[in-house]
């Protein structure tokens, strides 16, 4: 059955609403939102199918869902609006503003280290559960005490599972609200983004999309390498979709939003860190973002280059423009900008792509129809 796409795609923008209706005449989609501003201004704005496995609840204007790792971003404009008050330094050990990380031989880390997932804290040497997660102050303590895992070498290792904890706590310690609240407060509320790091109204849990996970791995890491220890650190179990699920603050992966939000909230950085009358980002903060800080080759995700918490082009992980950085979530979710074109696109599916694929199909549709966008507008 073909489709009913929702919203507005102005024309110049059309090779993206084709790519997004053709993911679902292929049967790729579930449900799903993807929007695109361009100088600021909301220039695509689409959803389509279903917010349940059962296909009882359409998805609507307004319809989120869980966006996994794209939660990254929102923790990453937070931790740059430390930088940009001089709350934080990026030279400095995270030691500095939480004593207790320096345990294990972490206390040369730094907030860049953090920033470029070079912490030394990618998982948890003893598995945690899921209720332990939920637990700021016993997962952020089991943090500080993790040896670090390279002896004090700094290496690139994707902190999936972690990376919002060491710039999280460090939030905590110097501005006194966790990170949820700070994010609603100080950015999403005021900037009018529908990005939740952590839902905090029961409320809202009507109008969030059940996200069909994918099966497990059929082949998972081999026993022993680093891979298999980062993907083993939190046990199986646990509830997504309660309400304690969802108001979880867990800053690296626990985020929800759509298509709309994450478009909007990649929107200040897309242009330079000052919209609506309103400087939200210092512009060479915005620009160092955006600007190799640490490459390597990482056990979980290979060939990879970071700005300050963005992933940028690399070999293996071709951007739709070079001059376009961003990152996406376990699943399939996206967030891009580029500050070259002024052009911010975010994208949240709910049916979960499968482990192990490299580029989910959906996107290799998106990313080909961004880059023919991008070179029209660069043109």
């Amino acid at each position: 059955m073909t489709a009913v796409i929702h919203g507005f795609c102005e024309p110049r923008f059309e090779p993206l609403r084709e790519a997004f209706k053709r993911n679902f005449d292929d049967g790729l989609e579930l449900g799903a939102s993807l929007a695109l501003t361009w100088q600021g201004r909301p220039v695509v704005d689409l959803w389509a199918g279903w917010a349940d496995r059962e296909r009882t609840r359409p998805w609507e204007e307004n319809t989120v869902t869980p966006v996994a790792s794209t939660t990254k971003v929102a923790m990453t404009v937070c931790a740059l609006t430390l930088l940009d008050r001089g709350l934080i330094a990026l030279d400095a050990p995270v030691a500095r503003y939480w004593p207790e990380f320096a345990q294990g031989g972490k206390g040369e880390v730094t907030i860049l280290d953090a920033l470029t997932h070079q912490a030394g804290v990618p998982g948890f040497a003893e598995p945690v559960r899921f209720e332990q997660v939920c637990d700021w102050d016993y997962i952020t303590a089991r943090i500080a005490a993790e040896p670090h895992w390279f002896a004090g070498e700094r290496r690139t290792a994707y902190h999936s599972m972690t990376y919002g904890f060491p710039l999280g706590e460090v939030l905590r310690r110097v501005d006194g609200r966790k990170p949820s609240q700070f994010f609603r407060e100080e950015i999403a509320g005021p900037f009018g983004c529908d990005f939740h790091m952590a839902l905090a109204d029961p409320a809202e849990m009507a109008r969030m999309a059940e996200i069909i996970p994918p099966p497990p791995p059929a082949a998972p890491p081999p026993a022993g390498t680093l891979a298999a220890r980062v993907m083993g650190s939190v046990l199986p179990g646990g509830d997504r979709h309660t309400w304690a699920a969802r108001s979880m603050e867990q800053p690296g992966v626990a985020g929800v939003a759509n298509g709309r939000a994450i478009a909007r909230l990649t929107s200040i950085m897309a242009m330079g860190g000052a919209l609506e009358g309103r400087t939200w980002l210092s512009g060479d903060l915005v620009r160092d973002s955006a600007t190799r800080q640490a490459q390597g080759h990482c056990p979980l995700l290979g060939g990879v280059a970071f700005g300050l918490g963005f992933g940028l082009s690399s070999d293996e992980y071709k951007y739709p423009s070079s001059t376009t950085h961003g990152w996406g979530g376990m699943g399939g979710s996206w967030a891009l900008m580029d500050p070259a074109t002024g052009v911010s696109l975010g994208y949240a599916p709910n049916n979960w792509s499968p482990y192990g694929i490299r580029i989910d199909p959906r996107l290799a549709r998106i990313g080909p129809a961004l880059s023919e966008v991008l070179a029209d507008l660069a043109g």
